[in-house]
């Protein structure tokens, strides 16, 4: 979901208005990549917004969530929706370019995920769409509890990203069809570790570790979701898992660096967020797996 936030600090003015959510920053992680596949392929990128009574000749309420920061260290928060969310469905792809999409994120309880993708393919279908997408699914979180772990396995014919203590049961139970899938868990400042059957474990660190400098760390909201968006990226490039997650990395970096979304400025044919070109921090990342002698397979 895209929601608009309102920001509160200790003892600072709150910040209104500010845009979030899943499907803002995963569709961030995406977006930074797409210029390299070409000056047309970033117009080919999409998100789902259900709009609300703010934007014209609509009468519902936009989604609308409180953040609250418990501290000036941007770590310990409480979240809370201050409007009923506006779940999108995949009949709200209807008659959209976004049908046809390749990859999908899904941030869905188990159960949800199954209904919406069997509605999905079989609307991509009956509108003559016959490539099947790549499935990226993020647990919701108040899901991922012990008494719901056999709907998650149940859902396992898609790919989820879950934690980390259960990757190996849901390895072996299968991901995807033919059992080919990946799991990713996300681990912070510790980077991230991604797996598969075929490619075992391993583990990639993050672009900002806590060994190296971190002051222009602002918030980490988000992060996580850019990493997904960079990530499934990586994989509709056909890359390895190591080369994907450096993608997700580099993706995560750009959601750290400020309150919301970072500044995008283009300058033809230059476009750089935060100031930074994402291929120039690739090749600094990319660098750095190098002197740690991590090399990143083709």
């Amino acid at each position: 979901m895209v929601v608009l936030d309102e920001l509160r600090f200790p003892g600072k003015k709150p910040l209104l208005d500010v845009m979030g959510g899943s499907a803002s920053y995963g569709t961030l992680g995406v977006r930074l990549f797409a210029v390299n596949d070409g000056p047309d392929r970033p117009t080919s990128i999409g998100c789902l917004v259900l709009a609300g009574k703010d934007f014209s000749e609509v009468v519902r309420l936009s989604t609308r969530g409180l953040l609250k920061y418990e501290d000036t260290t941007f770590g310990p928060k409480k979240f809370k929706y201050t409007t009923e969310p506006l779940k999108p469905s995949p009949s709200d792809l209807v008659s959209t370019p976004l049908l046809t999409s390749r990859t999908y994120h899904f941030l869905a309880t188990p159960e949800d995920l199954a209904r919406q993708v069997s509605e999905q393919l079989q609307l991509r279908i009956g509108n003559g769409v016959e490539l099947k997408p790549l499935l990226v699914w993020e647990p919701f979180p108040p899901a991922c509890q012990a008494q719901n772990l056999d709907s998650i396995l149940a859902a396992l014919d898609f790919q989820p990203e879950v934690l980390e203590s259960c990757a190996q049961t849901f390895l072996d139970h299968s991901i995807g069809p033919q059992g080919d899938g990946c799991i990713v868990i996300r681990a912070s400042e510790h980077g991230s570790l991604s797996a598969s059957r075929a490619a075992g474990f391993i583990w990639s660190p993050a672009f900002y570790p806590p060994d190296l400098d971190t002051s222009r760390i602002v918030d980490p909201t988000g992060a996580g979701n850019a990493y997904i968006g960079g990530f499934a990226m990586g994989l509709q490039h056909n890359l390895t898992l190591e080369k994907a997650a450096a993608y997700g990395n580099v993706a995560a970096s750009f959601a750290l660096e400020q309150i919301g979304l970072p500044e995008l400025k283009v300058q033809d044919p230059v476009e750089t967020g935060n100031e930074v070109k994402v291929l120039d921090r690739l090749e600094e990342y990319n660098s750095r797996l190098t002197s740690l002698e991590i090399r990143l397979d083709t």
